[in-house]
């Protein structure tokens, strides 16, 4: 079995620069990173994370908590963005540790059992006690999404700019002539339900038109299935509501509407438009029609979220408190111009 002598004398390098390679201690020029690289290959060679941990104290492992829901399919939001976490963590030689769990179950063990070296949040909840708990701990972390927790300063996160594209679609809609728009929201508890609120009634304000509490619906149990959510909430409040526009929290929010409306004789766009948060371009373009979504960039919120996440962990002078993404309107044939 090659060790990394043999790998350094095959480089031509010392041994501390094949360490710097694959522990990423100390910058080193592409042209002997790839020296280094390809050595190795040919010799077969692939460090020992355990016999590396044990002498610098260091896992190799970042933790992702992702809240855990009885519907066990993960949406394509959460596999993309798992896919951009582990494909930039490998980048520093890292695993990732994918550990779900329920919402409500934050517990000191469930912090601190796990062998890592660092930890990346989702959907941040108003004073969210997993963000004091691993502060307490000095536990380096990165949250996706707007932390909101009043006594803790300087969490860094990385999120998309939510109220902005809230009020970019809500005016959109507007500008096609739609004034009675229904919002089914993000579970209350979760921040980016009320940065998604504020842009909602901004473009109503804006525009000069009236707008009830009654438009915004937040979801009401973090966990219900988006579908049902979807479905159930069109069924309610279409009934007796004349609105000829739909907002959904996510494209799998938005299958239900589109269901609900079938089942109510309504067409869409010529009833009524449906636009979507999260837009997965297999779900969005395959349906009929296709659906007008918003592009959150999944994948880059969690490339970016291990970028800072190395940059706190490896003690950076400069370190950014946040990083926004920002967020695209895909319009396609569900929303129309208002007949």
């Amino acid at each position: 079995m090659a060790k990394i002598d043999d790998v350094a004398k095959l480089a031509n390098v010392s041994k501390g620069t094949v360490s710097n390679v694959f522990g990423r201690k100390r910058p080193v020029s592409k042209e002997v990173r790839e020296r280094v690289l390809q050595a190795a290959k040919q010799l077969n060679y692939t460090p020992n994370h355990i016999a590396r941990s044990l002498t610098t104290k260091q896992t190799m492992i970042i933790g992702l908590k992702i809240p855990y829901s009885k519907h066990l399919t993960l949406s394509s939001f959460q596999q993309n963005l798992i896919s951009g976490v582990v494909t930039e963590a490998s980048l520093y030689n890292y695993r990732v540790l994918i550990d779900t769990l329920a919402q409500d179950s934050v517990e000191l063990p469930y912090l601190t059992t796990d062998p890592i070296d660092g930890v990346i949040i989702l959907d941040p909840k108003r004073e969210d006690e997993r963000i004091a708990l691993l502060h307490e701990l000095n536990t380096p972390f990165v949250v996706i999404g707007k932390p909101q927790n009043s006594n803790v300063e300087n969490v860094s996160f990385v999120n998309n700019n939510n109220e902005e594209i809230a009020f970019e679609v809500c005016d959109f809609l507007i500008q096609q002539g739609h004034e009675k728009i229904l919002f089914l929201n993000a579970p209350e508890c979760v921040t980016v339900s009320h940065d998604r609120k504020r842009g909602f009634l901004r473009a109503f304000h804006k525009n000069r038109l009236p707008c009830s509490e009654r438009d915004n619906v937040f979801k009401k149990d973090m966990l219900e299935d988006p579908g049902t959510y979807g479905y159930e909430a069109t069924l309610t409040y279409l009934v007796d509501q004349e609105y000829t526009a739909v907002i959904a929290d996510t494209d799998k929010v938005a299958l239900g509407i589109l269901r609900a409306l079938k089942e109510l004789g309504k067409a869409v766009p010529d009833d009524v438009s449906v636009i979507a948060f999260s837009d997965d371009p297999v779900l969005s373009q395959g349906i009929d029609p296709p659906l007008t979504a918003v592009d959150l960039f999944a994948s880059k919120l969690g490339s970016e979220a291990v970028k800072l996440l190395f940059s706190i962990m490896t003690k950076q002078d400069e370190v950014e408190q946040s990083v926004i993404v920002r967020a695209k309107l895909n319009v396609r044939k569900s929303s129309a111009v208002r007949k």
